[in-house]
């Protein structure tokens, strides 16, 4: 299943046996679910937004209000 859904995203994946490190991150970014799009400053690991699958989906298919903030 999870090849399958992978399958369809262009980002990588933690390996399954990752798993302490997935729990980790999903605590320090309170992931409460699947998929969840975070996006964070690429130099200083900060949040830039926490809901950016929502901000996508709901309020800003085409990312003309790019870049959103949390």
């Amino acid at each position: 299943a999870f090849d399958e859904y992978y399958g369809e995203m262009p980002w990588l994946a933690l390996d399954f046996s990752e798993r302490d490190k997935k729990k980790e991150l999903s605590n320090k970014f309170n992931v409460d679910g699947i998929p969840t799009l975070i996006l964070l400053n690429g130099d200083s690991g900060d949040i830039i937004c926490q809901d950016a699958r929502d901000r996508i989906e709901d309020n800003d298919p085409t990312g003309e209000n790019f870049p959103w903030a949390s």
